[in-house]
């Protein structure tokens, strides 16, 4: 939980659940392990189909904090040990540059990369995970309170933001689940009734407005009908980063949650979306962001994407949320580079892209009803 945080589309953030069962932005182990066997084959005819989990798995075994569970942390954290392994030759010379990229671009969603940092290590048998945070990303972890708590923090509403210009009048924005995916697990909504809805019905939880972000928008539909439609406090929000199926497919599934408000979170974007397959019916919301990280892994960010989306958000009568540039933000071919390493910071963006764009939906300025 943060009172305060440095994302510019809310106020405050909460996780009444840590942790996340895994997406694009946090694959599964398998598909680490095809990407490295892939590129041990191309280096070394000694190198099989297999061999990257049959090394891992020794490594694993004989760690500081010994285990057989292959997840995408354990790969993570013994990645080091992995090129230092085959610096022995065993598969003739590789380089282990590629190796390594593989798997740190993999592991690009900042949630995730907080809990690699923060929560426990095979490699390190003395770090124990950070108060609040799950044992392990994988590890789909409940917190009593924190809702409740979140909705007696001060009534924002009418505010004006200096700092923040495009907040003024809102209530305070509250984003739920930026540190894992409440609905990961079906088996968690007896928790999330108790937990998180009663805090957001309450009188206090009704002075806000409650900003709740999933990858899995289908199992939150079946959660928001569980309820009888969430409570109209509540923006229901899913996350697109490409133009594949399984994107897209969010995208319709979204719009049958049973919610007042829905919102699109655009971010990191990492390919171009064709508006033409971008249908906004039903949505009222899109924020757009470009991927932050270290540089060798980003991928680039072409602002022209983002102002196709603005265009797009404009003729529809949707909302439209410019929140970062990202680590590698391009402008007419070109990179450019900024000082601030998420690139949010609109005083360093090209004047002429037309992207210093803030809104919210027009739900939020009308909340409390009657307003």
């Amino acid at each position: 939980m943060s009172d305060k945080t440095k994302i510019q589309w809310c106020d405050s953030t909460v996780n009444p659940i840590m942790g996340c069962a895994g997406c694009e932005l946090f694959p599964a182990p398998s598909i680490i392990l095809n990407q490295l066997d892939h590129e041990g084959m191309r280096q070394s005819s000694l190198w099989h189909e297999g061999i990257a989990e049959e090394v891992l798995l020794r490594l694993f075994e004989h760690a500081p904090t010994p285990t057989d569970k292959m997840t995408t942390t354990n790969i993570y954290h013994t990645r080091h040990a992995l090129c230092d392994y085959l610096s022995n030759g065993c598969f003739g010379e590789i380089d282990c540059r590629p190796l390594l990229r593989i798997i740190e671009s993999a592991v690009s969603c900042y949630a995730s990369r907080l809990h690699l940092n923060k929560a426990t290590s095979i490699g390190n048998p003395e770090r124990k995970a950070n108060p609040g945070y799950a044992p392990t990303f994988e590890e789909i972890t409940q917190y009593r309170g924190r809702m409740g708590k979140t909705a007696t923090l001060a009534d924002l509403s009418g505010r004006i933001d200096n700092e923040s210009p495009w907040k003024n009048g809102l209530a305070r924005m509250i984003f739920v689940s930026d540190m894992g995916d409440a609905f990961s697990h079906q088996s968690d909504f007896a928790f999330l009734k108790e937990e998180a809805i009663s805090a957001i019905q309450s009188n206090a939880g009704q002075r806000h407005l409650w900003l709740w972000l999933t990858k899995r928008p289908r199992t939150m539909g079946r959660f928001a009908n569980e309820i009888g439609g969430f409570p109209k406090n509540v923006c229901a929000m899913t996350t697109l980063t490409c133009a594949d199926q399984a994107n897209l497919r969010r995208l319709d599934q979204i719009r049958e949650v049973a919610a007042d408000c829905r919102g699109l979170s655009i971010e990191p974007l990492r390919e171009r979306i064709p508006v033409g397959r971008l249908d906004l019916s039903g949505i009222d919301w899109v924020i757009v962001g470009g991927e932050s990280g270290a540089i060798r892994n980003v991928n680039p960010f072409n602002m022209e994407w983002a102002i196709e989306l603005k265009e797009h958000c404009h003729a529809n009568g949707v909302a439209f949320f410019m929140k970062q540039l990202g680590r590698a933000p391009h402008w007419k071919g070109l990179p450019i580079k900024l000082r601030n390493t998420h690139g949010g910071n609109w005083a360093e963006w090209p004047s002429e892209a037309k992207l210093k764009v803030r809104e919210f939906p027009a739900y939020f300025h009308s909340y409390p009803a009657g307003k």
